[in-house]
Parts: C-alpha cells; sequence; structure tokens
C-alpha cells in the first residue's frame, strides 16, 4: 500500500510527467514575471540613486553591495539546498521525508538568518572598510549597511520560502512575492532618496525591502495550505538532514560568497591602480556589478530556476533522460539569451550608464571603458552558475563547489590583480574579468558534453 501512495504521489508531480521543454519554458517564463519585477525595480534604483545620491553615493553603494553579495550567499545556501532536498524526497515519492526537510530547512534557515543579521548589526564599521570602502565613503557605508543588517534574516527567509514554492508546484505564488516586493520597494527608495533625503539609510532599508518582504511567503505553509507545513516540533535540529541541505546548498553559497570576494578584490584591485581616482573608478564598478551584471545575473538566475526542480525531482526519479534533456535546453538558453543581452549592453553602453549615472561624464566615460571590454564574453562566465546549479540537484557536490568558485574566486580575483598590474593601470583589471569569463565557459561547456555521455550511458 506504501509503495502504491508513493508512486500516485510521483504520477501527480508534472515536474515528472510533462514534457521537458514546455516544462521548463513554463517555470522559468512564470519565474520571470517575478524576476521582470525585480529588474524594473534595479534599473528604477538605479536612476533614483544616480539622481539622489550622486557619484559619492554609487560609491557607497558600491560597498554596500558586498552586504547584499552575503545576504545572497546565505539565501542562495538555504534557497538551493532546502527545495533540492525536498525535490529528491518528492521524486522518490517519499512525502513524509519531504514533509520533514523542509520543516528542518525553515528552522535551520531562521537560526543561521538571525545569527547574520546581529553580526552586521553590531560590526558594520570594520566590515565596510574590509569591504574596500576609502575614507571618504566609509560614515555613509556604514549607515546604510547597518541598516540592511536589520532586514538580513527576513532576506535569507524569503530567498529559501521563495525558492521552496516553485518546488511545491507554486512558480506564480513565488513570482508575486516577487513583483509585490519590487513596487514597494522602488516606491521607499525614491520616498527615501529624492523627497526625504536619507542617502544611504534609505538606500539599506530599500534593499532590505527589495527580498525581505518574500518572508510573507511563510503564510503558504501554514495552517495545511500546502503538503509542506511549518511546526514547532521540527524547532529541534535533525543533523543529518541539515548536513543534507548544506551539503547541497554549499556550492550556491560558495558561488555568492566568491562574489563578495571578488567585490572586495575589486575594490582593492582598482584602488591600488588609480591613485587618487579610486573613488570614481570604484563608483564605476558599483554602476556596473551593481546594475548592469546584476542585471544580466538576474536574467541568468530566471533561466537556471527553470531548471532546478525538474533536474532534481527527475535525479530522485532516476529518469536520466529528462534530465539530460534539461540540461542541454536550458543551457543553449542560457548562452543565447545572456550573448543577446550582452549585445545590447556593449552596443548601448553610454546610454545605459547615463541612465544609471545620474549624467555624470566623467563616470560615464569610466563605466563605458570597461563594459566594452569584459561585457564581450558575459555568457560564458554566467555558465558557471548554471552548471554548478544542475551539478548541485545531481548530489555532485565536489565539482558543484569548484565551479561555482571558477568565475569569481578562483579565475577573476588573481586575474584581476595579475593583469591589473602588468598594466599599471585600470584597463588591466578589466582585461582580467574578460580573461576570467572566457575560460569559466570553456570548462562548463566541457563539463556538459561530459554529463551527456555520463547521462546517455545511465539511461
Amino acid at each position: 500500500m506504501a509503495e502504491e501512495v508513493a508512486a500516485q504521489s510521483a504520477e501527480d508531480l508534472e515536474l515528472l510527467t510533462q514534457p521537458v521543454k514546455p516544462t521548463y519554458n513554463k517555470y522559468s517564463l512564470i519565474t520571470f514575471q517575478g524576476m521582470l519585477a525585480q529588474i524594473i525595480m534595479v534599473v528604477l534604483e538605479g536612476v533614483i540613486m544616480g539622481i539622489g545620491l550622486g557619484a559619492h553615493g554609487l560609491a557607497c553603494v558600491s560597498i554596500i553591495m558586498s552586504t547584499e553579495y552575503v545576504n545572497l550567499s546565505f539565501g542562495n545556501l538555504f534557497g538551493t539546498g532546502v527545495p533540492t532536498v525536498i525535490g529528491n524526497r518528492l521524486g522518490a515519492g517519499d512525502v513524509k521525508g519531504a514533509k520533514h526537510a523542509f520543516g528542518q530547512g525553515f528552522w535551520m534557515t531562521v537560526y543561521f538568518a538571525v545569527i547574520v543579521g546581529i553580526i552586521f548589526l553590531l560590526f558594520p564599521e570594520p566590515l565596510c572598510t574590509f569591504f574596500g570602502a576609502t575614507e571618504d565613503i566609509l560614515a555613509d557605508s556604514v549607515a546604510g549597511t547597518r541598516v540592511f543588517g536589520l532586514f538580513l534574516p527576513f532576506t535569507i527567509i524569503g530567498q529559501m520560502l521563495a525558492a521552496t514554492l516553485r518546488v511545491d508546484e507554486r512558480p506564480q505564488q513565488s513570482a508575486n512575492l516577487m513583483t509585490v516586493s519590487a513596487v514597494i520597494a522602488i516606491g521607499w527608495l525614491a520616498l527615501s532618496v529624492l523627497v526625504l533625503n536619507m542617502g544611504t539609510v534609505g538606500a539599506g532599508i530599500y534593499y532590505g525591502l527589495s527580498i525581505g518582504i518574500w518572508a510573507v511567503g511563510i503564510f503558504y505553509f501554514i495552517g495545511g495550505k500546502s503538503k509542506l507545513e511549518i511546526t514547532a516540533a521540527e524547532m529541534k535540529p535533525d543533523f543529518a538532514v541539515w548536513g543534507e541541505i548544506f551539503k547541497i546548498g554549499f556550492p550556491f553559497f560558495v558561488t555568492q560568497i566568491g562574489t563578495f570576494i571578488y567585490n572586495v578584490v575589486a575594490a582593492n584591485a582598482i584602488g591600488a591602480v588609480s591613485g587618487e581616482n579610486a573613488s570614481l573608478y570604484i563608483g564605476a564598478f558599483g554602476v556596473i556589478s551593481g546594475y548592469i551584471v546584476y542585471i544580466l545575473m538576474m536574467f541568468s538566475n530566471v533561466l537556471t530556476y527553470g531548471m532546478q526542480p525538474i533536474a532534481s525531482v527527475n535525479n530522485g526519479a532516476k529518469k536520466y533522460d529528462r534530465m539530460k534533456e534539461v540540461l542541454n535546453y536550458s543551457t543553449i538558453a542560457q548562452i543565447i539569451v545572456i550573448t543577446v543581452l550582452s549585445a545590447l549592453v556593449w552596443v548601448f553602453a553610454t546610454p545605459i550608464a547615463n541612465f544609471f549615472d545620474g549624467g555624470d561624464a566623467v563616470l560615464t566615460e569610466a563605466v563605458v571603458e570597461a563594459v566594452h571590454i569584459f561585457i564581450l564574453v558575459a555568457a560564458l562566465g554566467f555558465l558557471g552558475t548554471h552548471v554548478s546549479s544542475y551539478l548541485q540537484c545531481i548530489e555532485k557536490i565536489v565539482p558543484a563547489t569548484i565551479v561555482s568558485l571558477l568565475r569569481y574566486v578562483i579565475l577573476a580575483s588573481p586575474l584581476m590583480v595579475l593583469v591589473g598590474n602588468m598594466f599599471g593601470n585600470i584597463t588591466g583589471v578589466w582585461y582580467g574579468l574578460l580573461a576570467a569569463d572566457i575560460l569559466t565557459g570553456v570548462i562548463c561547456i566541457l563539463i556538459v558534453i561530459r554529463e551527456n555521455k555520463r547521462l546517455a550511458t545511465a539511461a
């Protein structure tokens, strides 16, 4: 009887039974609805920041973005680990195990999120100094970072809940949370920066609202609305489940921590080769990483999020043909979409820079110079996150961790410093990033080819 119930549970999952490409398109497009709101939010954020804060404020935002990367690191740890463990159990027909995994994952996320928030509340000044803040931008960077720390528990929990809604086959609800939060957050940013003149404090609250509102998703898992439910009984840690979640989510955590390390290394490398123009180029880097590359990353994440639930559930069910199909289809989609978007950014680099930097001519020139170099092969660089995510879904943790570190830690960080010092100017830093993207893409394509051979043999 138990086996019959398990089989019936599996048959009810569209992730296992519906054609792969339409299902992938559906999940990606629904996710894109919520992500589009986030993209529009970031675009409007750039305009408001540029007008209201100027070059000084944008340099501060570049420092505050390091806090955002820490937020995304823990959000992706739990936002990948928890739903993947749930998906593997659902794919195997173990609904009871999936419920237990969710309960443990929820409380695990809460405990870690609170600790991270407290650290940022108590130590914002040494953290901002470590992030690369120069003396002239330190005070405002600290103000924004401290207030962002208040929201970190909610932003981390919210990311996990939004991701779990997708594996619970509620992608629309997940997208709705993204949409509502974007509208509220950008409204606050305009009010706080342009009307109330709150500066980086208003920006810090904005960053917290933009993802922290996702934590409202908790209500979907209370009161029997879902087959997954939050209960006080799961508050006691089951370290076996915690270990499984951490093992699967760790590569994505490392990916974002790698971005954080890269952001810190970049700020310090830029300062080392640009002398008295350090704040200018840190501001340019803030425009690039905080807006242009961040928006491209959102598009890349949409395509990855469409793949994740299909890969994890079918891995649990050992349906290797479907796994091969979603891997290939999503990888091709990644390359095509990001290549097209990168080409548009290259062509329209000047008006895009003007859009985000408030029309500062000197800052625009610095942004355009950088964009015209490293945006050329961004599609190859973004494959690192995509391939790492797939490897996590099939529980190949060591390779996933290595791939997640490729772009920003193993390659970009040392190459920025090395090539920057070789050139002796800021241009060398940008060429270091270009080289890192090329090498990342080549390695990831070779991994996809090898995985195709493995899945063909397993099927």
